[in-house]
């Protein structure tokens, strides 16, 4: 785990002259110094600062520009966004999207078909597992309130996962090991391609401007078709275990790129809400992450045994 360094006013959302949609208000995040005697207020009202210097707050905005004001003993930082107003008249609702056809998705012949599962009595390694750290490169996804990115969280939990895995006997794949990003579509294809049993995609979630992280804060696993919600079930129930107390939301169905391989069980774990300053600090924490994975681990072997 990391230890509070911040001696100055960091804040990290919203950034300098960032567009907000249209919203009564909205969360901040950063991080200050955890000196007590210091207290830390955004115009005027204290703010609490988490043990490892991070801050979280809601704060009132309106249409136009914002300006907040970070005080902290000596320390002063002015910080202004855009809301964006309501839209004036009556609004058209959009056009609704067509369905995907993950086939044509994938770019895979519409007659293939895979089994659900490895034959029951498969050893692990006859079993191939393909690993995804969500983001990548310019894509980093959330950020937490000491402005750690998404992608990295998402690349240690996936390492961890590897190396679990591997203990357990499996074949495993990543679909990156560094801070590149694969296309959306080419890591379920590579799946397919490699013929792989099991696709896993790790991610951390946030919250949406207006929505407390702390109100929101739970973990859950998607899948996008049934051949990969037996998976999500299994492997939620375990995960769901190793980071409590976090609000189980169970396993879930959401059209998810890399969730609607046709031919490959797939899920994607949410493993917790980095823009929550308890959220940054578990996500951060390699003994929770060797929690989760052997977490996973078991999902993965009660789903093979199911």
């Amino acid at each position: 785990m990391f230890t509070a360094l911040f001696a100055a006013i960091l804040v990290t959302f919203p950034a300098e002259s960032q567009r907000l949609p249209q919203t009564g208000r909205t969360y901040v995040i950063g991080a200050a110094s955890t000196n007590r005697s210091e207290r830390l207020a955004i115009n005027g009202v204290e703010v609490d600062v988490y043990r490892t210097g991070a801050f979280l707050a809601m704060v009132r905005v309106q249409p136009g520009t914002n300006t907040l004001t970070f005080t902290q003993g000596t320390n002063t930082l002015v910080r202004r966004f855009v809301v964006a107003a309501p839209p004036s008249g009556a609004v058209r609702p959009a056009p609704p999207s067509p369905p995907h056809n993950p086939y044509a998705d994938l770019g895979i012949p519409t007659n293939t078909v895979f089994a659900a599962k490895p034959p029951p009595g498969t050893p692990p390694g006859n079993i191939h597992v393909m690993v995804d750290a969500g983001h990548g490169g310019s894509d980093s996804g959330a950020l937490s309130p000491r402005g750690m990115k998404e992608k990295d969280f998402n690349i240690y939990q996936a390492k961890a996962l590897e190396a679990a895995l591997r203990r357990a006997g499996f074949r495993v794949t990543m679909t990156r090991t560094d801070d590149s990003f694969p296309a959306l579509y080419d890591r379920p294809r590579r799946a397919f391609r490699e013929k792989a049993d099991i696709f896993i995609s790790i991610h951390h979630n946030a919250t949406g401007v207006g929505t407390n992280p702390r109100d929101a804060r739970h973990s859950t696993t998607y899948a996008s078709n049934e051949k990969g919600l037996s998976l999500a079930r299994a492997v939620q129930r375990h995960v769901a275990q190793a980071v409590a107390p976090v609000r189980d939301c169970g396993a879930q169905v959401k059209s998810l790129a890399v969730c609607r391989n046709p031919a490959v069980p797939s899920c994607l774990v949410e493993v917790d809400f980095i823009n929550l300053p308890e959220g940054e600090e578990a996500s951060a924490d390699p003994v929770r992450r060797e929690k989760v994975a052997s977490a996973i681990v078991m999902g993965v072997l009660d789903w093979l045994a199911e």
